[in-house]
């Protein structure tokens, strides 16, 4: 008797509607926070990881603004990890490189960053003028350009808020890009942006502590920024999801709100505070597109992921399992008929003990998580650069072997 041959698309689809597939579906590459970082010259992960598998690099590395993720994952290495997905990003937008280190305010429209002398960028468009450079492996925030900020006239008056101009190239030729990778490939696709209006954009470009404090001290200040955030985030629906809405398969929504112990901030004020905006931001996604949606959060979100489910969220990344309350066993019991989890193999610790118990970590995780389906096997966030590849292989390999249903 024949056994049925299954592709990505129905193994995916299969287990985010909960049923179960051929084996556990796979991502690895196919998402902004289930990739490798790249942290040249001191610490180039995604370079050892492809020396280790023999393969060479087709094209230099693309990478995040911030955070160092390789987003151009070489498709040899995804398909011999077995992952299921593809990543589709936006057009980034030109470079423009400053003649001194002195803050630009004027530069051409479709700027995507402002490079100066001193390595050091702001990143323009959508990410509304975070400054940016290298701090010791990773590209980081170097400055909170709203860190001063105090009236409404601030926020208005701030030179990085960006225009129409500024964006709608972002989704060119990206439509034909997704109908492309499907027809080649037979991958589910995933676009990635940093959908994170307005808190953790507020958070970055004012800084963590000015960020709570507003919430609890300056109301009006606080809704307006937050506004005016969430005002760029409408903006990337329009000129991005918009347009690419009929093919993409996933789309991402974003805001940290987690810490290995608890929430960054009390479960009331996040239903307060954070809940509208975000169940405001699915409703305009789901006028533009059919697409599954994924949450990203960092950290310890077990208070909240009830709220998640009732904003419409069918998928959460990335399940750190060693954060309070988010071990697999729980979250499987007590939400696994209701969303999607993505993520849960540990990179904190596991990833770096020996090949044999990284083995034995993503059996258990698999038998877990993987009943019944809705579950998609991956890191529980980026592999860090100074992981051992061996150990990245291993833990595969495991998945492969182990995930079969």
């Amino acid at each position: 008797m024949s056994v049925k041959a299954w592709g990505s698309r129905e193994r995916v689809f299969t287990a985010l509607n909960h049923r179960e597939p051929d084996r556990v579906p796979i991502n690895f590459g196919g998402c902004a926070q289930t990739t490798i970082l790249e942290c040249a010259p001191e610490a180039p992960g995604a370079t050892n990881l492809y020396r280790h598998l023999g393969v060479e690099p087709k094209e230099p590395f693309v990478l995040s603004a911030l955070a160092n993720q390789v987003y151009n994952m070489d498709p040899a290495i995804m398909d011999r990890f077995g992952s299921d997905f593809r990543l589709i990003m936006p057009n980034s937008g030109d470079t423009f490189y400053a003649p001194t280190n002195v803050p630009v305010l004027e530069y051409p429209v479709g700027t995507g960053a402002i490079v100066y002398p001193n390595g050091s960028k702001t990143l323009l468009g959508c990410s509304c003028g975070l400054h940016v450079k290298k701090l010791g492996l990773y590209v980081d925030v170097c400055e909170r350009p709203l860190e001063h900020a105090e009236t409404i006239a601030d926020i208005e008056n701030y030179p990085y808020w960006p225009t129409e101009a500024d964006i709608r190239h972002m989704a060119d030729g990206k439509l034909e890009e997704i109908r492309r990778i499907k027809k080649e490939s037979g991958k589910v696709v995933l676009e990635d942006t940093y959908k994170a209006y307005p808190h953790l954009m507020y958070s970055l470009l004012c800084g963590m502590e000015k960020w709570m404090i507003d919430m609890k001290t300056e109301d009006m200040f606080f809704r307006a920024l937050s506004d005016k955030l969430f005002e760029v985030g409408m903006m990337l629906i329009e000129y991005w999801i918009k347009p690419i809405g009929k093919e993409i398969d996933i789309v991402s929504t974003y805001d940290d709100m987690g810490m290995q112990n608890g929430l960054l901030i009390s479960r009331d004020d996040y239903r307060e505070h954070l809940k509208p905006y975000e169940r405001e931001m699915i409703l305009a996604l789901r006028k533009h597109t059919d697409a599954k949606i994924y949450r990203h959060s960092c950290g310890s979100v077990y208070d909240v992921i009830g709220d998640f489910i009732d904003i419409g969220v069918d998928i959460l990344n990335p399940i750190q399992p060693l954060a309070k309350n988010m071990e697999p066993w729980r979250l499987k019991k007590e939400f696994g008929k209701d969303i999607t989890f993505f993520g849960g193999i540990d990179t904190q610790e596991l990833l770096y003990k020996d090949p044999k118990t990284i083995r034995a970590g993503v059996k258990e995780t698999l038998e877990i998580m993987g009943k019944g389906g809705g579950y998609i096997f991956a890191t529980s966030h980026n592999v860090e650069p100074d992981t051992p590849p061996e150990n990245v292989v291993a833990m595969f390999d495991a998945a492969l072997e182990f995930g079969k249903y």
